[in-house]
């Protein structure tokens, strides 16, 4: 699949907060990292999901910008609101690195 493919199944993965979609468009060695400096790994997805899931049934997903293998986007869940900078090729998401209040 390409890497714009894997992006978007990505994005729809949290923009629906399933983790089964979101496992499907990620690297084996994928690593989520919270601003708490906390790293979840692809297996540690769906007890993310759960958490995010007791704050809002989706997440709104804005302002997506891409450049070769990297993508940065503004998110929102409930009443919190942040950025994520995303690493991808052919492959999936490699990577996450959120930022948010």
């Amino acid at each position: 699949m390409a890497a714009a493919d894997k992006l978007g199944g990505y994005a729809t993965g949290f923009g629906e907060l399933n983790a089964d979609a979101l496992a499907e468009n990620v690297t084996d060695n994928y690593k989520l990292l919270d601003k708490d400096g906390k790293i979840y790994g692809k297996d540690d997805l769906p007890g993310y999901i759960a958490e995010l899931r007791k704050l809002a049934d989706k997440m709104v997903i804005t302002d997506v910008a891409v450049d070769g293998g990297t993508a940065w986007c503004k998110w929102q869940v409930g009443d919190i609101v942040g950025a994520g900078l995303i690493t991808f090729g052919d492959d999936g998401v490699s990577q996450e690195q959120l930022f948010y209040a």
